[in-house]
């Protein structure tokens, strides 16, 4: 397996991933339309818009590669560049979600100041997406993924999630929970850093 920055041409490819890794993630049951097939058109979309959104404002964005074969991918925004211009991110992501109706444009924006409210006061390093492909996981894409960024990381590293089953796999790879919060329809949102 080869960990390598993924280059923008692959971006469209990192976007089906990211829709196929989080298309049943409790977060996005939660925001996203109640029918399946809606829910992973607006995921497409709002991935591939958070990607362009995190190569221009953040980075790194790392992919793991079999070959040609995209495993899995950490998308970051290194210490101090987190984060990204409200506004234009906002009209960036609004027309996916408009798609998606008005009830996931209330709930994501609910869900987002959540989100934002978990992030420590102190430099960080932010893993806005950790994803392997349903096809590899637990076979340690994710660790190389996180090893990875743990190498080039120059300040604590910070991340959330909101799948209670990715709370010990991040605490086995030296993330301590500094909070939670509720969010909407039942959801919950973890905020975890790794010193």
């Amino acid at each position: 397996m080869e960990i390598r920055p993924l280059d923008p041409s692959e971006y469209d490819a990192a976007g089906v991933l990211l829709a196929d890794a989080f298309i049943d993630d409790p977060g996005w049951l939660a925001v996203g339309p109640n029918r399946r097939v809606r829910r992973y058109r607006l995921l497409r979309r709002f991935h591939r818009q958070a990607l362009d959104v995190i190569d221009r404002y953040g980075r790194p964005i790392h992919g793991a590669f079999d070959g040609e074969e995209l495993l899995g991918i950490a998308a970051t925004f290194a210490a101090g560049r987190y984060p990204p211009p409200e506004l234009r991110t906002t009209l960036r992501f609004l027309p996916a979600f408009v798609r998606a109706g008005p009830a996931p444009v209330v709930r994501a924006l609910r869900f987002s100041a959540i989100q934002e409210s978990g992030h420590p006061d102190e430099e960080h390093v932010y893993v806005w997406f950790l994803a392997v492909d349903p096809k590899h996981q637990r076979g340690g894409v994710g660790r190389a993924l996180l090893a990875r960024v743990y190498e080039e990381a120059g300040a604590p590293v910070y991340l959330d999630t909101s799948n209670p089953a990715n709370v010990p796999y991040y605490a086995s790879n030296g993330f301590e929970e500094t909070g939670k919060v509720a969010g909407p329809r039942g959801a919950m949102m973890w905020f975890m850093k790794r010193p």
